[in-house]
């Protein structure tokens, strides 16, 4: 993959690099806005006349897993459609994981255009890009914006996606509240563990994702995602991973549950996690 424009934000929310080898005249090019702040992304686009789009995950999971207040993603909808700004739904985690619709659905919020991957293809390798008909024929070969790749249209991914969409369609009454379930169980079986360990620590969850914080004040920004302790967090997959448990090694990764877990998966997990989370509270 390849991204153009990798920034992190600065003051002022002017982007810097993130990676080396991207331009600075790339990157000054695009404002970076804190989640969760309707009301920055509204100052910033009142002080400028210029803007093309506003791209957003609707459920932050490179933080961790970062959840949208109440009324924010409305905020954003409202704010970009009163000053004729496109929406960009990044739904490359969300896509057809929160629900069949991803994160747009859910929230009943339509955005102009949304990006997929991952779990569209159930493991196999494909990304797409979806939006209104006015736009998307902007793109070649009916409009003027060349837009190709090398894999586009492989076969194989795009048999493995049409079957897992043709069978989340016909069992998404099912699967969605059942692996919300499971992950309900896990993430209150974990908790139990953390509040038994006397531990501080957030826990965020939504639908089949959940993410768990050391830090005792709520996360829902990267600022205050950044405040937890990763030292803990490391600690955790490493006593996790010797018992057969694999979670995302870093911290501002998101955890997932799938339609193939089951009850016992759950058990065992919330058993490994009691295990490691002592042996972090003796260390500690």
């Amino acid at each position: 993959s390849y991204d153009y424009v990798l920034v992190n934000a600065g003051s002022a929310a002017v982007g810097f690099s993130h990676s080396e080898g991207s331009l600075e005249e790339t990157t000054s090019h695009t404002l970076v806005i804190p989640y969760n702040d309707s009301e920055e992304l509204d100052r910033i686009i009142t002080k400028n006349d210029d803007i093309a789009c506003v791209i957003i995950e609707p459920i932050l999971a490179n933080m961790g897993l970062v959840l949208p207040e109440k009324q924010y993603l409305n905020d954003v909808r409202k704010i970009t459609h009163q000053n004729d700004i496109i929406l960009i739904f990044d739904e490359v985690i969300t896509g057809f994981r929160l629900a069949l619709g991803g994160a747009s659905e859910f929230f009943g919020i339509k955005p102009d255009l949304a990006t997929f991957a991952k779990a569209m293809g159930n493991g196999f390798p494909i990304a797409a890009i979806a939006g209104k008909k006015e736009i998307m024929q902007q793109l070649a070969p009916l409009g003027g914006v060349y837009q190709a790749s090398t894999y586009a249209g492989n076969p194989v991914s795009v048999s493995a996606s049409i079957s897992t969409i043709e069978s989340l369609i016909m069992a998404k009454n099912e699967i969605y509240p059942s692996i919300a379930k499971t992950c309900d169980s896990l993430v209150n079986g974990i908790k139990d563990e953390l509040e038994d360990a006397k531990l501080n620590f957030t826990l965020n969850t939504i639908g089949s994702m959940f993410q768990l914080f050391f830090s005792g004040e709520k996360v829902n920004d990267s600022k205050s995602a950044k405040k937890s302790n990763i030292t803990k967090f490391r600690l955790l997959f490493d006593e996790l991973l010797k018992k057969g448990i694999f979670i995302p090694p870093s911290q501002f990764e998101t955890c997932f549950v799938s339609h193939s877990h089951n009850e016992d998966d759950v058990y065992k997990t919330i058993e490994f996690y009691g295990d490691a989370l002592r042996r972090i509270k003796d260390s500690s």
